[in-house]
């Protein structure tokens, strides 16, 4: 009798398991972070940080009048993602740019070998006027009607920050 009633116990929890929601319970819910160039030149954007063996670089090139995913960083985990909660989309994946322990973090924008802007963090609220990546109001959000599923992970959108033809000098 024992023995039936452990195998009824783990047919149980197997049974409880499938009636999980694996959106729910499994996967990470997130926002991709790109980065868009509405130029009508090539650009690319370097991002310094540091990490336990050093300085680190990142370089992400964009063709003109383009838009890329940015993996400078890990996906960050959004709460709120759900209800379309977009201050705090904004500021949680705008602010893992930042190296909070070393105080130190990057961007600078070049056209061919030449700098054209370097953006230095902390993240904050600058206004609409100042373009940063570090500039919360400088990130825009585009919610998918639906969640795309990649791997372990749903996408529910994009936050988006715009190089502009004055980010460039023209």
């Amino acid at each position: 009798m024992k023995k039936l009633t452990m195998h009824f116990t783990a047919i149980l929890i197997g049974l409880s398991l499938l009636s999980c929601d694996p959106e729910e319970s499994f996967y990470i819910d997130f926002y991709q972070r790109v980065f868009e160039n509405t130029t009508n030149v090539d650009v690319s954007i370097v991002y310094h940080s540091l990490d336990s063996t050093g300085e680190k670089l990142d370089t992400l090139r964009l063709k003109a009048n383009s838009k890329m995913a940015a993996n400078f960083t890990s996906s960050v985990s959004s709460d709120g993602v759900k209800d379309g909660n977009s201050k705090l989309i904004i500021e949680r994946n705008v602010g893992i740019y930042y190296d909070h322990i070393n105080d130190y973090g990057k961007f600078e924008l070049f056209v061919g070998n030449e700098l054209k802007k370097e953006w230095i963090g902390p993240p904050e609220y600058l206004g609409g006027g100042i373009n940063n990546p570090y500039n919360y109001d400088s990130w825009s959000i585009i919610k998918y009607d639906k969640p795309i599923r990649d791997g372990d992970n749903f996408i529910y959108g994009e936050i988006v920050f715009t190089v502009s033809n004055e980010d460039i000098g023209d």
